[in-house]
C-alpha cells in the first residue's frame, strides 16, 4: 500500500498556458515568476516518493529541438510559439511504457491527435487545494489496459466512480509507437503530469522531467518562426536528427 502524499497549494503561483488562443484556456502552468515557490515544490514531491522513468532512456530519449516542456516550433502543425504541456520521448518501436508510479486506471482509447493514449490518476498524491496528480502517455502503439464494454457501462452510471482498476508502477500499459499527429514519423512517447480537480474544470500541468529532478530545458526549435527556420536547423544538425529518430520532419536541401 502506497504512502499517501500532501503537497502544498499552487492556486497562486500558476498562469494560464502561454498559447491560450489555440482553445486551451483551462490549461494553467507554473508561474514563470515563482520559480523559488515550484523548485520547493519539486523537492518536496520528489522526496516523498520514487517516480519511474515510462521506459528505460526516456530521459535521454528528449529530443532538445522540440521535445521539451516549453516553448517551441511545432514541426507537424508547422505553428510558432506553440507550447508543449508534456515532454516527448523517442526510442525503439514496440518498447513497452509503464506508469510513472502506482494509480488507478481513468481511460484508455484513441484520439485522432493524439493516438492512443492511457489516462492514469494517482489519488495517493494530491495538493492541500484539493487537486489530484494524473499522468497521460499518448501516441502509443496500443493501450494494454483498459476496460471492458461492461466496465464502461458501470463507469457511466457510477459517474466514473466503479470500477476501479489499480495499475501497479510496473505494470506495461502500453507500447511505444506513432499514432496520430506524429504517425508515420518516429516511435515516440509523449507525457503530461497534471493535477486536476474533482470539481473544476481547471487542469494544472507540471514538467514531467521535474519528477526525476531535471530542471526544464529550453527547446532549440523556441524561436523558430517559420518552418524555413526550423529546416534550416535541420539541415545544419541532420547528424542530431538521426540521433533523436526525428530527421523526417526536416525538407531535404
Amino acid at each position: 500500500m502506497y504512502l499517501n502524499i500532501m503537497l502544498p497549494s499552487f492556486y497562486n503561483h500558476i498562469q494560464q498556458r502561454p498559447d491560450k488562443g489555440l482553445g486551451r484556456e483551462n490549461q494553467y502552468v507554473p508561474d514563470s515568476h515563482a520559480s523559488e515557490f515550484w523548485n520547493s515544490f519539486y523537492t518536496d514531491l520528489q522526496s516523498k516518493t520514487i517516480f519511474n522513468e515510462p521506459f528505460f532512456g526516456f530521459v535521454q530519449g528528449v529530443n532538445p529541438y522540440f521535445g521539451n516542456f516549453g516553448y517551441s516550433f511545432h514541426p507537424s502543425k508547422k505553428i510558432p510559439n506553440y507550447y508543449n504541456i508534456g515532454v516527448y520521448g523517442g526510442g525503439d518501436p514496440k518498447t513497452k511504457i509503464i506508469p510513472v508510479c502506482d494509480g488507478v486506471l481513468e481511460y484508455s482509447g484513441f484520439d485522432i491527435v493524439n493516438g492512443y493514449y492511457v489516462l492514469i490518476s494517482h489519488p495517493h498524491i494530491q495538493t492541500e487545494d484539493g487537486y489530484v496528480m494524473h499522468s497521460l502517455y499518448m501516441h502509443l502503439k496500443k493501450p494494454l489496459v483498459k476496460f471492458s464494454s461492461y466496465q464502461k457501462m458501470l463507469r457511466e452510471i457510477s459517474f466514473h466512480a466503479y470500477p476501479k482498476i489499480l495499475i501497479e508502477r510496473e505494470t506495461p500499459i502500453g507500447e511505444l509507437g506513432s499514432t496520430g499527429v506524429v504517425g508515420g514519423r518516429q516511435s515516440v512517447l509523449y507525457v503530461q503530469i497534471e493535477f486536476r480537480h474533482p470539481y473544476k474544470d481547471d487542469v494544472v500541468v507540471i514538467d514531467p522531467l521535474s519528477l526525476f529532478g531535471l530542471k526544464s530545458q529550453e527547446n532549440i526549435a523556441k524561436n523558430c518562426e517559420t518552418f524555413e527556420d526550423f529546416n534550416k536547423l535541420g539541415n545544419t544538425k541532420i547528424s542530431d536528427f538521426k540521433k533523436y529518430n526525428i530527421e523526417k520532419y526536416i525538407e531535404p536541401k
